[in-house]
């Protein structure tokens, strides 16, 4: 059967987000109830003018699109947010995105009302995807605490786990981008004791976006020329960068949202590891870090620690075979 999802995004236009929300409406695994974005990646108005266009683009604008968060909990931007990646919280107008403005309205319900209704209509069959900051998601839990028992499963990218290879943050020294934004929110999610599974950089630095994953999409022949059409449209000018290597051109963030979907199909391509993670909120470097430890008996040269905490293990990704990723997701997309 096919698992029953909630889209949470900072989905932009043919961002890796949008790339993974293809890759979710047309795989056979994977029923999208709904999209929510949240601000990030993208300032929120921007987001939802790109999810309700991708909706009617590919056919499914009956799908409920629900306004998140349009800023984070407590962190606003400063100096330092200028400098680095995300257009969130900037409150833009929007009157153009590449593929022209959408037709369709949002869903007037608020993302968190939308994500609480929905998993509490289906007790233990809604999965929560979240691929960007975890605003709508913690609101959502701190509104409606009863969903994080009724929920089947949140499948989170974010966080960077030091203990573990390709652990460095992105945006700062040891945080990753989702995490910082929201740090509070991060921590609400992660400390819920919610069924989480989290593809943090980690795991998500073992992917990227070939030419020849491209040439693939563009060049088949499926029941769904829409798609190497955007791909052909948006993604084709990228690969034209004279700074790219000619032989084997890759687009390095490609792929990282499309991990926690893969999970969903098999997720006997990734390793895991069940740990405690911690979200630090304290200002400085450390804001938005997310330390992951095993609790136990301490022996000089072992791993676990003696922290007294009442967090609960998490399952999260370390490594994955990319060559099946690849394989489920361009077959998703491009076979009939």
């Amino acid at each position: 059967m096919a698992r029953k999802i909630i889209y949470d995004t900072d989905i932009g236009w043919m961002n890796d987000d949008c790339m993974a929300a293809i890759f979710a409406l047309k795989s056979a695994h994977i029923d999208v109830l709904g999209i929510t974005p949240v601000m990030g990646n993208f300032d929120l108005n921007y987001e939802m003018a790109c999810a309700l266009r991708l909706l009617e683009i590919l056919g499914h604008d009956d799908i409920p699109v629900c306004r998140g968060f349009d800023r984070p909990l407590i962190h606003r931007r400063g100096p330092y947010a200028e400098k680095v990646w995300g257009r969130w919280a900037l409150h833009e107008t929007v009157d153009d995105i590449p593929p022209g403005m959408p037709s369709t309205n949002a869903d007037p319900r608020h993302a968190a009302d939308f994500i609480a209704e929905t998993v509490l209509a289906q007790p233990g069959e809604v999965t929560i995807v979240a691929v960007g900051p975890l605003t709508n998601v913690a609101f959502a839990m701190r509104m409606y605490p009863q969903i994080i028992e009724q929920v089947a499963e949140i499948v989170i990218m974010g966080g960077a786990i030091g203990r573990l290879p390709r652990g460095s943050g992105n945006v700062t020294p040891s945080a990753e981008f989702n995490f910082w934004v929201d740090p509070e929110a991060a921590a609400i999610v992660m400390h819920s004791g919610a069924p989480i599974t989290l593809m943090p950089l980690n795991v998500c630095r073992r992917t990227h976006f070939s030419g020849s994953m491209y040439r693939r999409i563009i060049n088949s022949e499926s029941d769904y020329p829409e798609v190497a059409d955007l791909f052909r449209r948006y993604i084709g000018p990228r690969f034209n960068d004279p700074e790219l290597d000619r032989r084997q051109p890759v687009l390095y963030y490609g792929v990282y949202d499309h991990a926690c979907l893969a999970w969903l199909i098999d997720p006997g391509i990734f390793t895991c590891e069940r740990i405690c993670v911690e979200v630090s909120t304290q200002p400085g470097l450390d804001y938005g870090a997310s330390h992951g430890y095993i609790q136990g008996d301490y022996v000089s040269g072992n791993e676990a620690l003696p922290i007294e905490t009442d967090i609960e293990p998490v399952t999260v990704a370390y490594d994955m075979d990319f060559d099946r990723l690849v394989e489920i997701y361009v077959d998703a997309i491009t076979k009939r």
